[in-house]
């Protein structure tokens, strides 16, 4: 899968980015909604994975803007207030939530529960 890591934490993309590489996938990173925005525009993705709190343009923001141009992509909603996203008015759009900090474990869960939805999209 292509796959799509937005979080302004350098870490979070490092850690994030080795272990979908190792799990096979390929990915690239961005640090805010506006520049997954640019990646989007030049990519196709088959998933998305993406922090709430950021600078320049928000997770709830990216997802609404995601969700205005593709219906279906799956998009994984990270936050260390996962209510927060939820209570938004685009809480339900999201394939998953993983409360920070996640286990990696939690990652090649939603990955596979993913890889289920596309083959049977």
């Amino acid at each position: 899968m292509y796959i799509l890591v937005v979080d302004d934490e350098p870490m979070v993309q490092l850690l994030l980015l080795q272990a979908l590489e190792y799990e096979g996938h390929n990915a690239d990173t961005a640090s805010n909604g506006a520049e997954a925005l640019q990646c989007l525009a030049t990519r196709r993705y088959d998933l998305i994975f993406t922090d709430v709190h950021m600078p320049r343009l928000n997770g709830i923001d990216l997802v609404r803007a995601v969700r205005q141009k593709d219906r279906y992509i799956p998009i994984v909603v990270m936050d260390s207030y996962p209510d927060y996203f939820t209570e938004s008015e685009v809480g339900a759009e999201a394939f998953a939530l993983l409360a920070k900090p996640f286990d990696l474990r939690e990652v090649r869960r939603v990955l596979r529960e993913v890889q289920q939805h596309l083959v049977v999209r």
